[in-house]
Formats: structure tokens, C-alpha cells, sequence
């Protein structure tokens, strides 16, 4: 630029080129969908995590209300929402065929023992998801 008096004068405006706003709106836009690729994967997370458990909750309860078994060998299935639960009964062998002394004191002296297992399933987004809690129950009604 010249000014009036015939002098040129170096323009000192302030301001960012076009270049450095387009660079800096390609990194905010990059650091933008990391972001949100991370919020949707701990949202999936949340997701898998609640269905864990409310799937380990029904089993528990599930187990609560077999505390003992009328037969042995049972089975039992049933469906709760998108949950599909399993009981199984089999015997726990008994080695030796005696009671120890101390397990004499123990409320289920002389019961034969069950092992209980409880499987939950459901659908999960790519394949079914399961889980199985095993516990060992009195067999009731069969007194030896």
C-alpha cells in the first residue's frame, strides 16, 4: 500500500488466512467424532452392563425359590422380558457315604444333596449372551 505522501506502508492487519481457520476446523472435527465415537461406546457398555445385571438378578432370584428340590433330577425353563432361564438338578455324589462329624450340625444332616444350576440367556446384538450360577440344595421329600 502507499499512502499520501508516496511512501508505501506494510498492511500489520490481524486476522487468521483461510488455510489456518481450514486447518483448525479439520482438528476440532477429528477430536469431535473421537468424542463421540467414545460417549457410543460407553453407552453400548452402560447397555451390556444392565443387562448383566438384571440377567444375574433373575437367576438369583430363580435360586432363591429353588432352596430346595422336591425331585431329584428336575428341570425347570421359563422366560421373564427378553430372558430365557433353565434349572437343572442332578445328584452330588457322595464319596464315602457317611456323614462327617462336623457337618453334623449342619440342618441339612442325612438330606442327599442336589447340584442346582441356573442358565440365563438373551439376545445379544452379534450373538446370545448367557450366564449360569451353580449352587449345591438339599433334595426334600427323600430322607435316607
Amino acid at each position: 500500500m502507499i499512502n499520501g505522501e508516496g511512501r508505501s506502508v506494510v498492511s500489520t492487519s490481524s486476522g487468521f488466512s483461510l488455510l489456518e481457520t481450514l486447518v483448525a476446523l479439520v482438528i476440532l472435527s477429528l477430536a469431535l467424532g473421537a468424542l463421540y465415537q467414545a460417549a457410543a461406546g460407553a453407552t453400548r457398555n452402560i447397555r451390556v452392563a444392565e443387562q448383566y445385571t438384571r440377567a444375574t438378578a433373575l437367576a438369583e432370584s430363580v435360586l432363591s425359590e429353588h432352596s430346595y428340590i422336591m425331585e431329584p433330577n428336575s428341570s425347570l425353563v421359563g422366560e421373564f422380558e427378553e430372558f430365557t432361564w433353565q434349572v437343572l438338578s442332578w445328584p452330588v455324589p457322595d464319596p464315602t457315604g457317611t456323614v462327617a462329624a462336623e457337618d453334623a450340625a449342619l440342618p441339612v444332616q442325612g438330606l442327599p444333596l442336589q447340584y442346582l444350576q441356573v442358565w440365563v440367556r438373551w439376545p445379544g446384538p452379534s450373538a446370545q449372551r448367557e450366564l449360569d450360577l451353580l449352587t449345591v440344595v438339599p433334595l426334600r421329600g427323600v430322607l435316607k
